[in-house]
């Protein structure tokens, strides 16, 4: 009598009871951002401080001096909600920082010929939309002191970031525990 392993039913129930593992959501976080325009590198800076403290259901992506055409094709292959860390002109102090839901705001268009990311996040957002992103999507924005060519991170906002980067943290990792529920 020959006997047949019964190995593919085993991997089978295996891989089942893995992809059942996590009552979490998976997130993902993506720092946004270009070194040499001054500012415009905090996402990247607080994103790098925190990543070793994230739990392991959240992907971490970086996503420095990216064009627009790069972040369109990147944010239609993920398919968790995102939460974009980066810069922005809000009009708040240097430092301040706000929760954003992409549904709730609204994002305009550079007005000057060189952006941070070859063109601006808002028409990387509107191109991939038309291409069908449909994502959930938030903004973990802070407002920079500049974002000049080759001004390089600005004492202004690095003390602000120094002083603030616990709150900032806590903010952060607070808003992605109440989005994986």
């Amino acid at each position: 009598m020959l006997m047949t392993p019964v190995f593919p039913a085993l991997f089978i129930c295996w891989t089942f009871a893995l992809s059942n593992a996590s009552d979490k959501q998976r997130l993902t976080l993506v720092a946004i951002g270009n070194r040499n325009m001054g500012d415009d590198e905090i996402g990247l800076v607080l994103v790098e401080a925190i990543k070793k403290q994230l739990s392991t259901d959240i992907d971490v992506l970086i996503w420095e001096n990216m064009d627009a055409l790069s972040v369109s094709a990147e944010l239609l292959e993920i398919q968790t909600p995102i939460i974009i860390v980066d810069c922005a002109d809000m009009g708040l102090k240097c430092g301040e920082f706000r929760w954003l839901k992409q549904s709730e705001c609204t994002l305009t268009k550079h007005l000057n010929l060189i952006s941070t990311h070859g063109f601006g996040f808002a028409e990387a957002l509107a191109l991939a939309e038309t291409l069908g992103f449909k994502q959930d999507l938030f903004f973990f924005a802070i407002q920079p002191s500049d974002i000049s060519l080759n001004a390089g991170f600005k004492s202004e906002i690095s003390i602000v970031l120094n002083d603030n980067i616990e709150t900032m943290t806590q903010s952060l990792l607070s808003e992605l525990d109440q989005l994986k529920t």
